[in-house]
């Protein structure tokens, strides 16, 4: 399975999210900040503070994405 190499945050809520064999997916959040999961991240400053440990995405261990639930979140 691959691993998130990096994930850098970008204009209007956006992920762009870089994996391990290349390939790379853009995870827009603007409509997930209205969910009381996601609504810190309305916050653009936090929003910035995005990292990663190479399998899942997370903000200061309030808020983390899995590679399966990132997977999902891209279909949708």
């Amino acid at each position: 399975m691959s691993r998130i190499e990096s994930v850098v945050p970008k204009a209007n809520y956006c992920l762009e999210v870089l994996l391990d064999n290349g390939s790379s997916v853009t995870l827009n959040m603007t409509n997930r900040l209205r969910t009381l999961r996601f609504s810190l991240l309305e916050d653009k400053e936090f929003f910035r503070q995005v990292t990663t440990d190479g399998i899942c995405i997370r903000w200061d261990n309030k808020i983390e994405i899995s590679m399966n639930e990132l997977f999902q979140l891209v279909q949708k």
